[in-house]
Protein backbone atom coordinates (compact mmCIF):
# COMPACT_ATOMS: atom_id res chain seq x y z
CA UNK A 1 0.00 0.00 0.00
CA UNK A 2 2.88 2.49 0.97
CA UNK A 3 4.79 1.77 -2.56
CA UNK A 4 1.21 2.54 -4.68
CA UNK A 5 0.67 5.76 -2.28
CA UNK A 6 4.18 7.08 -3.28
CA UNK A 7 3.74 6.00 -7.14
CA UNK A 8 0.16 7.69 -7.44
CA UNK A 9 1.74 10.79 -5.03
CA UNK A 10 4.79 11.05 -7.98
CA UNK A 11 1.93 11.00 -10.74
CA UNK A 12 -0.28 13.45 -9.12
CA UNK A 13 2.61 15.78 -8.99
CA UNK A 14 3.52 15.30 -12.71
CA UNK A 15 -0.41 15.92 -13.84
CA UNK A 16 -0.30 19.49 -11.55
CA UNK A 17 2.62 20.48 -12.53
CA UNK A 18 1.95 19.34 -16.55
CA UNK A 19 -1.60 21.53 -15.76
CA UNK A 20 -0.04 24.82 -14.39
CA UNK A 21 3.44 24.42 -14.54
CA UNK A 22 6.18 24.04 -12.87
CA UNK A 23 5.93 27.28 -10.65
CA UNK A 24 3.06 26.26 -8.69
CA UNK A 25 4.56 23.41 -6.63
CA UNK A 26 8.10 23.89 -5.76
CA UNK A 27 10.04 21.92 -3.19
CA UNK A 28 10.05 23.88 0.23
CA UNK A 29 13.88 22.64 1.49
CA UNK A 30 13.91 24.36 4.54
CA UNK A 31 10.52 22.43 5.78
CA UNK A 32 11.46 18.89 3.62
CA UNK A 33 13.20 15.96 5.68
CA UNK A 34 15.06 12.74 4.86
CA UNK A 35 12.02 11.22 5.61
CA UNK A 36 9.34 13.90 4.18
CA UNK A 37 9.34 16.30 1.73
CA UNK A 38 7.48 19.65 1.91
CA UNK A 39 6.02 21.56 -1.05
CA UNK A 40 4.94 25.40 -1.31
CA UNK A 41 1.81 25.55 -3.49
CA UNK A 42 1.34 28.80 -4.88
CA UNK A 43 -2.45 29.84 -6.36
CA UNK A 44 -1.53 32.61 -8.31
CA UNK A 45 -4.68 34.56 -10.22
CA UNK A 46 -2.07 36.56 -12.17
CA UNK A 47 -3.29 39.72 -10.35
CA UNK A 48 -2.14 40.91 -6.94
CA UNK A 49 -4.41 37.98 -5.81
CA UNK A 50 -1.52 35.15 -4.53
CA UNK A 51 -1.86 32.77 -2.01
CA UNK A 52 0.71 30.03 -1.10
CA UNK A 53 0.11 26.80 0.78
CA UNK A 54 2.89 24.74 2.23
CA UNK A 55 1.86 20.86 1.85
CA UNK A 56 3.11 17.61 3.45
CA UNK A 57 2.13 13.95 1.85
CA UNK A 58 2.20 11.47 4.48
CA UNK A 59 2.97 7.88 3.82
CA UNK A 60 -0.77 7.13 4.42
CA UNK A 61 -2.02 9.56 1.15
CA UNK A 62 -4.22 9.11 -1.14
CA UNK A 63 -5.33 5.46 0.34
CA UNK A 64 -6.56 7.01 3.72
CA UNK A 65 -5.92 10.28 4.87
CA UNK A 66 -5.74 13.72 2.67
CA UNK A 67 -2.36 15.87 2.72
CA UNK A 68 -1.57 18.14 5.86
CA UNK A 69 -1.20 21.57 4.94
CA UNK A 70 -1.12 25.11 5.99
CA UNK A 71 -2.07 28.60 5.23
CA UNK A 72 1.16 30.14 5.08
CA UNK A 73 0.28 33.94 3.53
CA UNK A 74 -0.26 36.50 5.65
CA UNK A 75 -2.23 38.72 2.92
CA UNK A 76 -3.80 37.46 -0.56
CA UNK A 77 -3.86 40.60 -1.89
CA UNK A 78 -4.58 43.11 -0.21
CA UNK A 79 -7.04 41.61 2.15
CA UNK A 80 -5.72 40.20 5.17
CA UNK A 81 -6.24 35.97 5.85
CA UNK A 82 -8.17 35.62 8.59
CA UNK A 83 -9.26 32.62 10.91
CA UNK A 84 -12.44 32.53 9.48
CA UNK A 85 -11.02 32.08 5.77
CA UNK A 86 -8.09 29.54 7.06
CA UNK A 87 -11.34 27.38 8.72
CA UNK A 88 -13.15 28.08 5.23
CA UNK A 89 -10.30 26.34 3.14
CA UNK A 90 -9.43 23.56 5.89
CA UNK A 91 -13.39 23.08 5.86
CA UNK A 92 -13.63 22.52 2.17
CA UNK A 93 -10.32 20.57 1.65
CA UNK A 94 -11.32 18.21 4.23
CA UNK A 95 -15.11 17.48 2.19
CA UNK A 96 -13.36 17.48 -0.71
CA UNK A 97 -10.78 14.32 -0.40
CA UNK A 98 -12.18 10.75 -0.52
CA UNK A 99 -10.17 7.81 0.65
CA UNK A 100 -8.35 6.41 -2.35
CA UNK A 101 -8.74 9.80 -4.57
CA UNK A 102 -6.12 12.18 -4.94
CA UNK A 103 -6.94 15.73 -4.20
CA UNK A 104 -4.63 18.28 -5.17
CA UNK A 105 -6.09 19.34 -8.85
CA UNK A 106 -9.99 19.72 -6.96
CA UNK A 107 -7.91 21.70 -4.50
CA UNK A 108 -6.27 24.17 -6.39
CA UNK A 109 -9.64 24.33 -8.87
CA UNK A 110 -11.99 25.30 -5.57
CA UNK A 111 -9.14 27.54 -3.92
CA UNK A 112 -8.76 29.51 -7.41
CA UNK A 113 -12.61 29.66 -7.22
CA UNK A 114 -12.86 30.85 -3.45
CA UNK A 115 -10.00 33.87 -3.95
CA UNK A 116 -11.70 34.52 -7.24
CA UNK A 117 -15.22 35.24 -5.86
CA UNK A 118 -14.36 36.22 -1.79
CA UNK A 119 -11.08 38.67 -2.02
CA UNK A 120 -11.48 40.83 -4.01
CA UNK A 121 -8.59 42.94 -6.67
CA UNK A 122 -6.27 45.58 -5.12
CA UNK A 123 -7.67 48.92 -6.70
CA UNK A 124 -5.00 49.71 -8.78
CA UNK A 125 -4.46 53.08 -11.27
CA UNK A 126 -6.49 52.12 -14.77
CA UNK A 127 -4.02 51.43 -17.37
CA UNK A 128 -4.89 50.12 -21.11
CA UNK A 129 -5.49 46.92 -21.17
CA UNK A 130 -3.47 44.20 -23.15
CA UNK A 131 -5.96 42.15 -25.36
CA UNK A 132 -5.34 38.21 -25.65
CA UNK A 133 -3.67 37.95 -28.85
CA UNK A 134 -5.98 35.46 -30.35
CA UNK A 135 -8.98 37.73 -29.13
CA UNK A 136 -8.21 40.83 -30.33
CA UNK A 137 -11.55 43.03 -31.85
CA UNK A 138 -10.95 45.92 -33.93
CA UNK A 139 -12.58 48.70 -31.94
CA UNK A 140 -15.66 49.15 -34.62
CA UNK A 141 -16.11 45.11 -34.10
CA UNK A 142 -16.60 45.89 -30.21
CA UNK A 143 -19.64 48.04 -31.01
CA UNK A 144 -21.62 45.64 -32.87
CA UNK A 145 -20.23 42.69 -31.27
CA UNK A 146 -24.19 41.96 -29.53
CA UNK A 147 -25.66 42.85 -32.75
CA UNK A 148 -23.93 39.95 -34.83
CA UNK A 149 -23.00 37.58 -32.43
CA UNK A 150 -23.30 34.02 -33.87
CA UNK A 151 -25.50 31.66 -31.88
CA UNK A 152 -23.59 29.37 -29.70
CA UNK A 153 -24.62 25.55 -29.39
CA UNK A 154 -23.29 23.86 -26.61
CA UNK A 155 -23.47 19.98 -25.70
CA UNK A 156 -24.49 17.72 -23.05
CA UNK A 157 -21.71 17.13 -20.75
CA UNK A 158 -19.51 13.77 -21.66
CA UNK A 159 -18.03 12.32 -18.54
CA UNK A 160 -15.00 10.29 -18.49
CA UNK A 161 -13.31 9.23 -14.67
CA UNK A 162 -14.31 12.24 -13.53
CA UNK A 163 -13.08 14.76 -16.51
CA UNK A 164 -15.71 16.21 -18.15
CA UNK A 165 -15.90 17.74 -21.81
CA UNK A 166 -18.36 20.29 -23.38
CA UNK A 167 -18.71 21.15 -27.00
CA UNK A 168 -19.31 24.41 -28.42
CA UNK A 169 -20.65 24.83 -32.05
CA UNK A 170 -21.50 28.39 -34.06
CA UNK A 171 -21.96 28.80 -37.27
CA UNK A 172 -18.37 31.46 -38.67
CA UNK A 173 -18.39 33.51 -41.97
CA UNK A 174 -15.57 35.45 -40.70
CA UNK A 175 -12.33 35.31 -38.09
CA UNK A 176 -14.34 38.75 -36.50
CA UNK A 177 -16.80 35.93 -35.74
CA UNK A 178 -14.64 33.56 -34.49
CA UNK A 179 -13.08 36.56 -32.29
CA UNK A 180 -16.49 37.35 -30.84
CA UNK A 181 -17.78 33.50 -30.69
CA UNK A 182 -14.40 32.53 -28.37
CA UNK A 183 -15.11 36.15 -26.21
CA UNK A 184 -18.50 35.32 -25.39
CA UNK A 185 -17.48 31.59 -24.16
CA UNK A 186 -14.13 32.83 -22.57
CA UNK A 187 -16.70 35.50 -20.52
CA UNK A 188 -18.58 32.42 -19.20
CA UNK A 189 -16.13 31.93 -15.49
CA UNK A 190 -16.50 28.32 -15.99
CA UNK A 191 -15.51 27.68 -18.95
CA UNK A 192 -12.49 29.91 -18.78
CA UNK A 193 -11.29 28.20 -16.03
CA UNK A 194 -11.57 24.82 -18.05
CA UNK A 195 -8.51 23.05 -17.79
CA UNK A 196 -8.35 23.31 -21.94
CA UNK A 197 -10.47 25.15 -24.71
CA UNK A 198 -9.54 23.11 -27.74
CA UNK A 199 -10.17 25.58 -30.64
CA UNK A 200 -10.82 24.58 -34.25
CA UNK A 201 -12.53 26.35 -37.30
CA UNK A 202 -13.25 26.26 -41.21
CA UNK A 203 -14.56 29.06 -43.25
CA UNK A 204 -14.95 29.46 -46.85
CA UNK A 205 -13.88 32.36 -48.03
CA UNK A 206 -15.15 34.39 -51.33
CA UNK A 207 -12.81 33.42 -52.94
CA UNK A 208 -13.63 29.72 -52.53
CA UNK A 209 -10.09 28.83 -50.59
CA UNK A 210 -10.91 27.76 -47.22
CA UNK A 211 -9.39 29.87 -44.12
CA UNK A 212 -9.06 27.20 -41.39
CA UNK A 213 -7.54 26.66 -37.53
CA UNK A 214 -7.13 24.39 -35.32
CA UNK A 215 -5.34 23.99 -31.86
CA UNK A 216 -2.36 21.46 -31.69
CA UNK A 217 -3.61 19.67 -28.55
CA UNK A 218 -6.40 17.59 -30.37
CA UNK A 219 -8.27 16.61 -32.70
CA UNK A 220 -11.95 18.18 -33.13
CA UNK A 221 -13.89 15.97 -35.37
CA UNK A 222 -14.39 19.07 -38.09
CA UNK A 223 -13.65 16.87 -40.79
CA UNK A 224 -14.77 18.57 -44.17
CA UNK A 225 -17.61 20.50 -42.53
CA UNK A 226 -17.44 24.81 -43.42
CA UNK A 227 -18.18 27.72 -42.12
CA UNK A 228 -18.45 26.25 -38.28
CA UNK A 229 -16.38 27.11 -35.43
CA UNK A 230 -16.22 23.83 -32.95
CA UNK A 231 -14.73 24.69 -28.82
CA UNK A 232 -14.27 21.70 -26.42
CA UNK A 233 -13.67 22.51 -22.87
CA UNK A 234 -12.09 20.18 -20.72
CA UNK A 235 -12.24 19.95 -17.07
CA UNK A 236 -9.45 17.67 -15.50
CA UNK A 237 -11.20 15.15 -13.22
CA UNK A 238 -7.45 14.48 -11.37
CA UNK A 239 -7.26 10.92 -13.01
CA UNK A 240 -5.06 10.48 -16.32
CA UNK A 241 -6.83 9.41 -19.77
CA UNK A 242 -4.14 8.86 -21.46
CA UNK A 243 -4.41 8.47 -25.60
CA UNK A 244 -8.52 8.44 -24.12
CA UNK A 245 -8.59 12.15 -24.41
CA UNK A 246 -8.06 12.44 -27.53
CA UNK A 247 -11.27 10.24 -28.27
CA UNK A 248 -13.43 11.78 -25.94
CA UNK A 249 -12.41 15.16 -27.53
CA UNK A 250 -13.32 13.53 -30.92
CA UNK A 251 -16.35 12.27 -29.88
CA UNK A 252 -17.97 15.06 -27.76
CA UNK A 253 -17.57 17.74 -30.54
CA UNK A 254 -18.55 15.12 -33.11
CA UNK A 255 -21.36 14.18 -31.84
CA UNK A 256 -21.86 18.41 -31.22
CA UNK A 257 -21.70 18.69 -35.22
CA UNK A 258 -24.25 16.34 -35.93
CA UNK A 259 -26.68 17.57 -33.21
CA UNK A 260 -26.46 20.62 -35.11
CA UNK A 261 -27.24 18.94 -38.50
CA UNK A 262 -23.24 19.62 -39.35
CA UNK A 263 -22.43 15.84 -39.73
CA UNK A 264 -25.27 12.59 -40.62
CA UNK A 265 -26.06 11.12 -37.88
CA UNK A 266 -23.87 7.93 -38.66
CA UNK A 267 -20.88 9.98 -38.41
CA UNK A 268 -21.47 9.93 -34.75
CA UNK A 269 -20.74 6.16 -34.04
Amino acid sequence: MKQDNEQQQKEELWVIRTIFGDSILQRDEHHSTLHQTAYLLTVDLEDDRVMVLRLFFPSTYPSADCPVFEVTSLYCGSTKVDTSMVHAIQHRFQTLFQPGQVVLYDWIQWLREYIQDHIKVKPTAVAAAVPTPSLILEEEEEETIADDLPSIFSSEPLVNRKSVFVAHIAAVKSPKHVNQVMAALLANKKIARATHNIMAYRIQLSSGSILQDHDDDGETAAGDVKDVLVVVSRWFGGILLGPDRFKDINNCARQALVDCGYLPKKAAK
